[in-house]
């Protein structure tokens, strides 16, 4: 059996699971993740659960919230005034995500939270911040890493040129 070491394309289908019982999988229900491990593309809890992992295994993992979405941040709720929305946006309404670009943050999503007279107040969070979350994965397919055959020559074939 493959496992699942760094360099190595895993292809995983998971489900996320909160504290409170509640269950999701990723957007579309059914679809499968693959990555390369080490390349930071997954949140680095959930590469580390899938280390060492063999394909065709399934594991259940607690990723704290420091190693999934991380924490809470106050500092990434703020408001903006209701003249910055732009008008294709309109009707805006509690609960909707909205695409917020700012010179120092560049572009990103937000969650209207409130909506008064003249602010829009804004969340950029993550809806799963501050949360410890289980993911129960599964390893579907395991790549090994490429790698030059042993005896290779770099330098045949142009792949590496002397300099002058």
């Amino acid at each position: 059996m493959k496992t699942a070491t760094a360099g190595a394309t895993v292809k995983v289908i998971y489900t996320i699971c909160l504290q409170n019982g509640t269950r999701f999988r990723p957007l579309h229900s059914g679809d499968t993740l693959e990555f390369t491990l080490g390349e930071g593309s997954v949140l680095p809890g959930f590469e580390r659960a899938v280390m060492g992992m063999a394909e065709g295994e399934t594991r259940q993992v607690l990723v704290p919230s420091a190693e999934a979405y991380g924490p809470y941040r106050p500092d990434k709720i703020f408001t903006v005034q209701r003249s910055e929305v732009l008008p294709q946006v309109e009707p805006l309404a509690v609960g909707d995500v909205v695409r917020v670009a700012s010179a120092a943050d560049g572009e990103f999503f937000a969650v209207v939270r409130e909506m008064g007279p003249a602010g829009i107040l804004l969340d950029a969070n993550h809806p799963l911040c501050g949360q410890d979350i289980t993911f129960e994965i599964q390893i579907l397919a395991v790549s090994a890493p490429e790698s030059a055959p042993a005896g290779a020559n770099p330098y045949r074939n142009g792949a590496l040129h002397a300099a002058g």
